[in-house]
């Protein structure tokens, strides 16, 4: 298979110097971080310790302290809107962006400085020249370009490497498809379960992809997949499909030209170490993981000024493998592709971090409402549904509970940016005594039912 190198000097180098050049840039982003950011100075002092003390990889990451999505919070409560982690003055700054979350609560504020803009593109320019993406490829974005990073890193990173961008995000699907019709797009970008949606409107349209439309490669990310999905999408559109995972917190990874399933196997994420050092710990251990092991990512961000961090547990659950576990040779560590979970409760729907709590103040704030349940799933029109089942109190009137209804579905759509499905339960809906479980995702099985 011919090799797609974006930066031939670093993807082609041993693991041995990689590990050399990436342990020098750690150690000049320990020492800037140190003097820039009061968040991590403060985490320093309270642990007893200067970059002086970490004279080794084994140091730092046996040593310095983690930071966390609470650590962040709190500091922009304290020092807002940034946190003392901002590390530039507030004129050097090019671009805020914020965690994808439900609601000002739970959104960490993240910048860009003019010199972190300038590189902030490479990675997104490697996975799409890895999934083959070149100068002149018409490609389309299925994200919208707001607050949150992704669609701006895609369209940025598509530009940079000479694509023909189409920015699509904020057309319906059907609309979608009569310009990838229309200007016989050749790469599109879509999370699995919305790839499946786009599959779905397709066929109802009466295309069937492989014939009638010119798409080569398609990149998914952001949600976890069965391999008979990635596979049957292969076959339905005649195209490549490759797969990244990403962050807000600097996590960057592709598929090689291998792509996300490799002959009924699961391919893997190179880790783009030169951008962020990346660990895999066991999070009752801190230790890190073996290989074939799953354990929680673990970022540290090079070569970024603006707002610099240490050690971030990001709470994605992944599993680790060294890097010569893919056959084409390039130096990074591995993760398993298709298989990113949470640790927490968070549910990630339409590119959007929502979690349980944004609904159950929603819902459960109506005295009418006793419980409710969530769901989501793949209809059986191959289209992502989220859902809400209210149990409301016995006798209600029938109109005030569509009234209810109307006014959950619209304060969801405005909290959240996503359309709910809001129905009536069926009954008495389990109670709980300690932790609620109200939520099952079935989008997985659902995809692969379909196969």
């Amino acid at each position: 298979m011919v090799k797609r190198y974006y930066r031939p000097e670093l993807e082609t180098m041993s693991h041995e110097d990689f590990r050399r050049f990436q342990w020098a840039a750690l150690q000049k982003q320990l020492k800037y971080t140190y003097e820039r950011s009061g968040l991590c100075r403060r985490q320093f002092e309270k642990a007893k310790l200067t970059p002086d003390n970490i004279r080794s990889l084994d140091d730092f990451i046996h040593r310095v302290p983690f930071t966390t999505k609470q650590d962040m919070l709190a500091d922009q409560e304290a020092h807002p809107p940034y946190g003392t982690r901002l590390a530039v003055r507030e004129d050097e700054i090019a671009v805020t962006y914020l965690t994808s979350g439900t609601s000002g609560k739970g959104v960490e504020v993240h910048t860009l400085s003019h010199e972190d803009l300038a590189i902030y593109p490479e990675t997104m320019c490697m996975t799409f020249t890895w999934a083959g993406w070149q100068r002149g490829d018409k490609v389309m974005s299925t994200l919208p370009v707001g607050v949150t990073m992704a669609g701006a890193a895609h369209m940025w990173a598509m530009q940079r490497i000479g694509c023909d961008v189409f920015n699509l995000g904020i057309y319906d699907t059907k609309t979608k498809l009569d310009y990838m019709q229309r200007f016989k797009i050749k790469g599109i970008f879509a999370s699995p379960a919305y790839l499946e949606s786009l599959t779905a409107e397709a066929e109802k349209m009466g295309l069937d992809p492989a014939r009638d439309l010119c798409v080569q490669s398609i990149l998914m990310g952001g949600q976890a997949y069965p391999v008979s999905f990635a596979e049957r999408m292969k076959a339905k559109w005649n195209a490549e499909i490759s797969d990244y995972y990403g962050s807000t917190q600097w996590a960057a990874s592709a598929t090689c030209e291998n792509g996300a399933v490799r002959d009924g196997r699961r391919g893997s994420y190179h880790l783009f170490g030169y951008k962020a050092f990346a660990e895999v710990i066991n999070p009752d251990t801190l230790e890190p993981v073996k290989p074939g092991e799953f354990g929680e990512v673990v970022l540290t961000p090079l070569n970024k000024r603006a707002s610099p961090f240490l050690r971030f547990r990001s709470a994605d659950r992944a599993r680790y493998f060294p890097q010569d576990a893919c056959d084409c040779g390039r130096p990074f560590d591995l993760l398993e592709a298709g298989t990113i979970g949470r640790y927490d409760a968070m549910m990630k729907v339409k590119g959007t971090n929502i979690w349980p709590e944004t609904i159950d103040d929603i819902v459960l704030v109506n005295s009418e409402c006793i419980e409710y349940r969530g769901r989501l799933y793949i209809s059986d029109e191959g289209k992502e549904r989220s859902e809400i089942a209210v149990e409301f109190r016995p006798s209600l009137a029938e109109d005030t509970k569509q009234r209810l209804m109307s006014h959950i579905a619209e304060e969801i759509r405005h909290r959240t940016g996503i359309g709910f499905i809001v129905k009536e339960a069926d009954g008495e809906l389990p109670r709980y005594v300690f932790k609620a479980r109200r939520w099952t995702d079935e989008r997985a099985s659902g995809m692969a039912q379909r196969a």
